[in-house]
């Protein structure tokens, strides 16, 4: 099929196609492929001299059997308020939430959340545009990563010391760990903690999980493209295209035991949506019906002691106020 298509092509462009032995050039073509495109290569020769010209070709993306949602996505309120809103730690008695200029205390108290303390956030730098930052609470003490700022300290004693620093950041509970770019909104693609050495492209948001086979990654892409990766860092295994940049990892007692939530592709001003995924292969399965948010999306973080949950952050734009919330994946 693909012979015929080669000559007729040819011959619609006026090339008259003859033995080797009359030619007056020479054609050799060579199909090919990488992880991303189909590759076709053409060898022309004419007299003593030669020509090679490449083309590429996307790879046409597999529609995927349809299937019955077997999973739900629960959205739980957890605090809004008025400013920007860029990571959030929440247990049973403790608020904390991480701001471009402070972090805030509340304490759990006659069914709400009361201000107990704030911590004013330092920096040598004016904060980049599409500000991002990520937050770990471990008893009292708090760290909080911020382009080229570096915060730690205790609630109790309250003290907080930030820092110019190029520390990179813990996207997780510590298993996927990377460098931010200080002064744009996304990862640089080198990779520290248990995969220091290794480095993949530019991306938004990341996650890592692993299973009795294999551990994977999975990073959206500043090309808009999704790369997953199994067992090493070399080269991704497949890629998927249609996703939006935020995505995060939760560990539940569904399905294959590990979720993706993804975002759908939006801007900052549409509504956002989120779906949990299974990796299967180097495919990737939705399992869950979406859930369609209020407003874009600015923030989505795994947490929970077990990485049970997903921590969430959108701007409504009917209040204009920031809603953190968290997300778990139950079963149906």
């Amino acid at each position: 099929m693909a012979q015929t298509a080669i000559f007729t092509s040819f011959r619609n462009a006026g090339v008259r196609l003859v033995k080797a032995e009359l030619a007056l050039a020479e054609v050799k073509i060579t199909f090919s492929e990488d992880w991303q495109d189909y590759i076709w290569i053409a060898v022309v020769q004419q007299g003593p001299g030669s020509q090679m010209v490449m083309k590429r070709l996307p790879r046409p993306e597999r529609a995927a059997a349809p299937r019955v949602p077997t999973l739900t996505v629960r959205k739980n309120p957890v605090w809004q308020q008025d400013g920007p809103i860029l990571d959030f730690f929440q247990d049973n008695h403790t608020l904390v939430v991480l701001e471009p200029e402070q972090i805030s205390l509340y304490t759990y108290d006659s069914d709400q959340w009361r201000p107990r303390n704030t911590f004013s956030v330092a920096h040598a730098q004016p904060w980049p545009r599409d500000l991002r930052g990520r937050l770990h609470v471990n008893g009292r003490q708090v760290t909080a990563f911020l382009p080229g700022t570096l915060c730690t300290g205790t609630f109790s004693p309250p003290a907080l010391d930030c820092r110019s620093s190029d520390d990179p950041w813990q996207l997780d509970q510590g298993s996927l760990v990377a460098f931010f770019s200080p002064r744009r909104n996304f990862f640089s693609g080198i990779l520290a903690g248990p995969s220091a050495g290794a480095s993949v492209i530019p991306f938004f948001s990341a996650a890592t999980w692993s299973n009795s086979e294999q551990r994977q990654w999975l990073f959206t892409g500043t090309d808009g493209r999704t790369r997953l990766y199994q067992n090493e860092l070399s080269a991704p295994v497949a890629v998927f295209n249609g996703w939006g940049s935020n995505l995060a990892a939760a560990h539940s007692n569904c399905g294959s035991g590990w979720q993706l939530l993804v975002s759908a592709p939006a801007d900052s001003i549409r509504p956002d949506s989120l779906q949990a995924m299974e990796i299967a292969g180097h495919e990737a399965q939705p399992v869950s019906s979406p859930i369609e948010l209020a407003g874009p999306l600015s923030a989505l973080w795994t947490s929970g002691k077990n990485s049970e949950m997903v921590n969430a952050v959108m701007q409504s734009p009917a209040t204009g106020r920031y809603e953190a919330f968290t997300l778990t994946v139950t079963c149906n």
